[in-house]
């Protein structure tokens, strides 16, 4: 399936109430504890995505996987250049 790496806007179950506190709770927390956050949940992403990627390629080379990795994440265009530069062996 083609992907342009624009994210997509998700729906929430979330009440206006409980949002608000979300951001109220976010904007109390210091500079350095919400970048940690961020870049955890960042690593941890990246990870699940790349085990998933494993998973529904296997047997595939790194080099293969790492342009499935970039197709998924970052779209066809990356995962293209990437490929044209990394050729398979």
């Amino acid at each position: 399936m083609p992907h342009d790496g624009a994210a997509s806007q998700a729906l929430t179950d979330t009440s206006p109430r409980a949002e608000a506190r979300y951001w109220e709770r976010l904007r109390a927390t210091p500079p350095a504890e919400r970048l940690e956050r961020a870049l955890r949940l960042s690593e941890r992403i990246r990870a699940l995505t790349w085990a998933d990627v494993e998973r529904q390629n296997p047997g595939a080379s790194r080099r293969d996987l790492a342009v499935a990795f970039l197709r998924r994440v970052y779209g066809d265009e990356l995962a293209d250049r990437y490929a044209a530069r990394h050729p398979a062996t």
